[in-house]
C-alpha cells in the first residue's frame, strides 16, 4: 500500500467504470477477498456448503478460492467460440443451494454479461466477474468487471497489464469495499 498503490487503485476504477478498488498481491487473492466478502456474516450472501456457478473452462485460481470459503464449484459448459460460460447452462445448474455466478472472461472474452445479469437478479444470486484475462474488453460498450457486485483482475507478468505480481478487487458498493479494504490489512 501507499500512494502509488492508492494512485493504481483510482485510475484502474476509473479505466473500468466502477467507484472503488482494492489492490492485492495476485488474481489468486482477488478471487478469495471477494468471495470471503461475500461469505462474511456482515455481508452473507455466500454460506458455506452453498453453490458457486462457474465455467467448466476455467483456471484453478477461481475454483480453490470457492473451496477454501467452503462453497462448491458447480461447472457448467462453455461457449465453443468464446470459451466463456454458456449464459444458456446457467439456469439448468442452479438449485436451492446456489448463491453466487462467477462467469470468468476468458483470453479477454467477454461473457453475456445482460444475461447472466438478468439471471443473477431473477435469482437473487451474488455475481463475481473474474476479468483476470479481460483487462480492457467490452460487452456492449461497457468494460467487463463493472457488472458484477465484485470484479476480480490479475497484473500477472502474462497478462495484459502487469505489475509483476499484484490483483485488484473491484466494486460500486461502499460497503463491500471497505470490508475489502479491512480484510486485506487484516
Amino acid at each position: 500500500s501507499g500512494k502509488k498503490v492508492d494512485l493504481f487503485e483510482k485510475k484502474f476504477a476509473d479505466y473500468i467504470g466502477v467507484k472503488y478498488a482494492v489492490m492485492v498481491n495476485s488474481g489468486s487473492s482477488a478471487n478469495l477477498l471477494a468471495l470471503n466478502v461475500l461469505s462474511n456474516p456482515l455481508i452473507d450472501k455466500i454460506s458455506k456448503h452453498s453453490e458457486i456457478i462457474t465455467p467448466a473452462v476455467t483456471w484453478a485460481t477461481t475454483v480453490y478460492p470457492m473451496i477454501n470459503i467452503g462453497a462448491k464449484p458447480i461447472f457448467v459448459d462453455v461457449d465453443p467460440e468464446t470459451y466463456t460460460i454458456n449464459h444458456n447452462s446457467i439456469e439448468d445448474a442452479i438449485s436451492k443451494k446456489t448463491s453466487c455466478i462467477m462467469p470468468v472472461h476468458l483470453l479477454g472474452n467477454s461473457c453475456n454479461m445482460k444475461k447472466i445479469n438478468n439471471i443473477s437478479k431473477k435469482y437473487n444470486l451474488s455475481l463475481i466477474e473474474d476479468a483476470c484475462e479481460a483487462h480492457g474488453a467490452e460487452f456492449s460498450g461497457k468494460k467487463v468487471g463493472s457488472f458484477g457486485d465484485f470484479s476480480t483482475f490479475s497484473f500477472f507478468l502474462s497478462h495484459h497489464i502487469t505489475t509483476i505480481e499484484g490483483g485488484m478487487v473491484l466494486t460500486n458498493n461502499k460497503k463491500l469495499y471497505e470490508l475489502a479494504k479491512s480484510m486485506r490489512a487484516f
